[in-house]
């Protein structure tokens, strides 16, 4: 049996308290709790110096290696160790040109502070806008590419639910907000609460990593704001000289006192690519959601005593969001490239917002963490689940009274236990209870899905297929009904060529169904390929005849069309295992 793989251990374990001049640190609950004072550059340098034996094994330095790691993997032979020095010539140092100078000065800060060279920690910065940017240009030109590879393999995800007035217990607004990114190995393990004081600005407070210093992503301030980015993958909008998505919504926390001056900062932005920031006033009870695009944004208001929206809102004083456009023009930016991460996206957006209405009047913030914890449909963990294997940071804010209840431990966070800290106070919130959603899982459940998510870490992280197959018998030895466990065992096994296991585990997936029936020709597909293999070509034109006689992703029938005229090339797939699927079959 496997030993289950953690995240890297953080070294800083004491909970005494480390000063550096006006700055802190501690550990509490498994999270760095970290105070910032002084100017940017101060700041930063701050955060360097105290996270200094963390920041190595944080996302940061992470997403350069995973990056590499796919160019390794696109078979580009002598050519692959070129791309990241070419794109980061030709791209991000454009994108750099757009950092704004007290990002930069932060940055500087954070690199010295902790021993790095400015270049690395600037290019680390840098690289997500600039892989958005190169990935909108190869989807105009519907040319595949390690870019794609990298956009298509991070399964982004992030779920907004917000309650308010008649729909809150107290009246209050609860804004929670699940951050699904990449990073399952390093993001929870140095996961951060940062309470900034810059010289300039007003205090506010963002829930991060190590080695994350701008606090533009998950953060609220002493105004009553909050601010959750979520991100539009799949689309061909994206354009060089915006400002950053981190260093824009720092920017926001630091000048922003209403949702009003909130707009009109974010409105006189032009972005890189294609985002949506989910914004409340905790004085006001409103919701303000803007939109954007390079070549477009809108915003609408929601509460403040607004009639109810019947796009945005399925209860009075509730609003749930995904990561799907509201904007009907926005919305016919987005191109359905891959129909698994659409199903998931539209059933996220669409539970949370029923969650929303079916407990209008009794939210608080443990019921709207509940929200941030479901696991999606009851005949599978993996295809409509909020709490995500990439879910690597969960929080709920309640922004009146400057609380905000963070999700620890591994992911996803959001199913695990959620503890107060307090703005106004910049500490931990003992008094506000902490809580863990227990919605009945069982304790086999709760081990499969932590060995799918080792499975998950060897694959994408290790390349270890063979311990990623080892990680995924046992998750169906625990979960035998779970359709996608089997079918990802199945496709591990091929790649190992251990054909009469892949093609156990595809018969099963087969036999156990699967509510959507995309899926179902998806899982007949790769037991085709698999008997393909193994000499049994009338067997193999069985299953394409089953994929064709069933719904699927257009992808899905056109190999199925192919194959069963030409036969099976053998040609090997990048498994996707945060949707559980293979992107381009």
């Amino acid at each position: 049996m496997l030993t289950p793989l953690t995240t890297t251990p953080a070294p800083l374990l004491s909970s005494a308290r480390r000063t550096l001049g006006p700055a802190w640190h501690e550990r509490r609950d498994g999270l760095h709790v970290v105070k910032l004072k002084g100017s940017a550059y101060e700041m930063g340098r701050q955060h360097g110096v105290l996270l200094r034996d963390v920041i190595p094994g944080g996302p940061i330095p992470y997403y350069r290696a995973y990056f590499e790691k796919l160019i390794g993997r696109a078979a580009l032979g002598p050519l692959g160790p070129l791309v990241w020095p070419t794109l980061q010539a030709l791209v991000g140092t454009r994108v750099g040109r757009q950092m704004p100078r007290f990002a930069e000065d932060t940055i500087r800060g954070l690199a010295e502070g902790a021993g790095l060279r400015f270049e690395d920690v600037y290019g680390g910065c840098t690289m997500p806008d600039s892989m958005i940017w190169l990935a909108a240009r190869l989807q105009q030109l519907r040319a595949p590419g390690p870019a794609v590879v990298h956009r298509l393999s991070l399964g982004l995800g992030c779920t907004s639910a917000i309650a308010w007035g008649e729909a809150s217990r107290d009246g209050k607004l609860h804004h929670a907000r699940n951050f699904d990114y990449h990073g399952v190995s390093c993001w929870p393990g140095t996961q951060a609460v940062l309470f900034h004081e810059p010289d300039e600005g007003q205090r506010y407070v963002s829930i991060a990593a190590a080695g994350v210093v701008l606090g533009g992503i998950t953060a609220m301030n002493e105004a009553g704001l909050t601010l959750t980015v979520h991100q539009h993958m799949f689309t061909d909008q994206s354009a060089l000289g915006g400002t950053p998505i981190g260093a824009m919504g720092d920017e926001v926390m630091r000048k922003a006192e209403t949702l009003d001056d909130a707009e009109k900062l974010l409105a006189g932005n032009r972005p890189i690519g294609c985002w949506t920031y989910v914004m409340t006033d905790g004085k006001t009870n409103e919701v303000m959601c803007f939109e954007e695009s390079p070549r477009r944004h809108t915003s609408f208001r929601l509460g403040g005593g607004r009639p109810m929206d019947p796009r945005a809102q399925k209860a009075k004083d509730t609003f749930g969001y995904a990561n799907v456009y509201l904007d009907e023009q926005l919305g016919r930016t987005e191109t359905n490239l891959y129909g698994s991460y659409w199903r998931h996206n539209a059933a996220r957006h669409r539970t949370a917002n029923e969650r929303l209405a079916e407990g209008a009047g009794r939210h608080d913030a443990e019921s709207v963490a509940r929200i941030l914890a479901d696991r999606g449909h009851e005949a599978c963990r993996v295809s409509e689940a909020s709490a995500m294997v990439m879910t690597v940071g969960s929080v709920v804010f309640r922004p009146e009274d400057g609380l905000v209840w963070v999700g620890t431990g591994e992911a996803p966070t959001s199913r695990n236990r959620f503890v107060a800290f307090d703005l106004r106070g910049e500490r931990r919130a003992g008094e506000h209870a902490s809580f863990v959603v227990d919605d009945g899982e069982s304790d086999a459940s709760r081990r499969a899905f932590e060995r799918y998510r080792d499975a998950y870490v060897l694959h994408v992280d290790h390349g270890d297929a063979e311990r990623a197959l080892a990680a995924m018998n046992e998750a169906c030895a625990l979960a035998p009904e779970e359709p996608v466990f089997h079918f990802l065992r199945g496709l591990l096994a091929l790649d190992r060529r251990a054909h009469t296991t892949a093609e156990d585990a595809l018969t099963r997936a087969i036999a156990i169904g699967h509510p959507h029936a995309e899926r179902r020709a998806s899982f007949h597909l790769w037991r085709a390929r698999v008997r393909s293999e193994m000499g049994r070509r009338d067997d193999a034109i069985t299953d394409y005849r089953a994929c064709l006689g069933l719904p699927a992703d257009p992808p899905v029938h056109a190999a199925a069309r192919r194959e069963h005229a030409k036969g099976w090339s053998g040609k090997r797939r990048a498994i996707d295992f945060s949707m559980g699927d293979v992107v381009s079959p």
